[in-house]
């Protein structure tokens, strides 16, 4: 199988501006049909400040009810450089600062099973964020890479 048959591939965020005086969302993905989101996080000259980066579950396209715990790891060197596709140790956080002088031009993996999503409350929407701390700048770019329930050559859309 191709790896787009057995994977769900999903563009989340596109060149984002960080300097947004408020929360830089990405399109929510509805987690019903799959068991694991990965994030492929590239962060693109982040300076002066450092952004928070958030998941969230929630109950709607678009909403962000309860914060999650996620996996993470940071490449080991800028993107561009040698070892930049080694990914550090594994590490969790609900709010994970990414600090601009160390993680500049970095990519980030982060990784939310859906089964640590509060689907109780219906909440099977996954969304990330990333916060301004008033003075962030840079960009972010974001893919997700889903675990489908079910494989197949041909996928429904998980953004609706």
């Amino acid at each position: 199988m191709k790896l787009a048959e057995e994977k769900k591939i999903v563009p989340v965020l596109n060149y984002g501006d960080m300097d947004t005086g408020s929360a830089l969302d990405g399109d929510s993905i509805n987690m019903k049909n799959y068991h694991r989101a990965t994030f492929i996080v590239n962060l693109h000259d982040i300076g002066t400040a450092s952004p928070t980066m958030y998941i969230y579950s929630g109950s709607s396209d678009g909403s962000k009810d309860s914060a999650l715990t996620f996996h993470y790891a940071f490449g080991s060197a800028a993107q561009g450089s040698e070892d930049c596709d080694v990914l550090a140790a594994d590490s969790t956080s609900a709010a994970l600062e990414l600090t601009h002088g160390t993680y500049d031009n970095y990519m980030l993996i982060a990784e939310v099973e859906a089964d640590k999503m509060d689907v109780a409350n219906s909440e099977e929407w996954l969304t990330i964020s990333f916060a301004d701390p008033g003075t962030a700048t840079g960009h972010v770019t974001v893919t997700a890479i889903l675990e489908p329930r079910y494989t197949g050559n041909v996928s429904v859309t998980a953004l609706e």
